[in-house]
């Protein structure tokens, strides 16, 4: 059963060190990481996982082809997904809706 669960965000601004946060209960432990480029997810994810993450999901900031270059630099046993958005979702990301 997955406890142990690492999420990648992505701005400009963000700085690894500086933006974090932990969401923890009992029975469930998320860890929340900021950076502000591909390179610096690929360092987050490794530190994720260093911390125990049994799974790191990247946000939809990334993009598939992002999301991608990380996960296979990565090459970890350990899973990593990506927020994709649907089509729809898309164009309002994009001001079309």
């Amino acid at each position: 059963m997955i406890s142990r669960y690492g999420f990648i965000i992505k701005s400009p601004d963000y700085q690894k060190d500086q933006h974090q946060s932990v969401i923890e209960s009992p029975l469930f432990r998320s860890e929340i990481l900021g950076v502000s480029s591909d390179e610096e997810a690929i360092d987050a994810a490794r530190q994720l996982i260093a911390n125990g993450a049994q799974v790191v999901e990247l946000c939809g900031g990334f993009g598939q082809e992002s999301a991608e270059k990380i996960i296979t630099k990565l090459d970890s046993d350990i899973p990593v997904g990506f927020v994709a958005f649907s089509e729809c979702e898309m164009k309002k990301l994009d001001g079309q809706a």
